[in-house]
């Protein structure tokens, strides 16, 4: 499940980032297998381009710190990255390889969000280095 702020937030900053790629964190909470993702956070990547967002470890701290002890919520956690794509394309072969990769480090599964251009947000899921379930949302 993902909250409308949450989808709001990735919706503003990847429009507001036009024609450079966005990006940032999700936060949420896991029940049972299933990803709640309640809020979304931009961490911002300077050297970002049209075709590249990096998630800068510094900045995606700092902006993780300050988001937990704002929202104040017990169960609020990290859950995933979300990035955009100024183009009406999903998933990289680089971004998929990447939460694969970062999902070997929880538990439970990790979510990847790319926001494309033409406002559908495709959703991926990776659990211990594996792929999971492909859902879109439309924004």
């Amino acid at each position: 499940m993902i909250h409308s702020d949450a989808r709001q937030t990735i919706t503003a900053a990847a429009g507001r980032a036009a024609p450079l790629e966005a990006g940032g964190l999700l936060l949420g909470w896991w029940d049972s297998d299933k990803v709640i993702v309640r809020s979304a956070v931009e961490v911002v990547d300077p050297a970002a381009s049209g075709t590249s967002w990096i998630r800068r470890e510094s900045f995606a701290q700092q902006a993780l710190d300050r988001a937990i002890a704002a929202l104040g919520h017990p169960w609020m956690g990290y859950v995933g990255d979300w990035h955009s794509h100024p183009a009406p394309c999903g998933a990289s072969a680089q971004d998929l390889k990447s939460i694969r990769s970062a999902s070997r480090a929880y538990s439970q599964p990790l979510l990847l969000i790319v926001h494309r251009c033409d406002d559908v947000l495709d959703v991926r899921a990776a659990r211990r280095g594996r792929l999971q379930t492909v859902l879109e949302v439309t924004a």
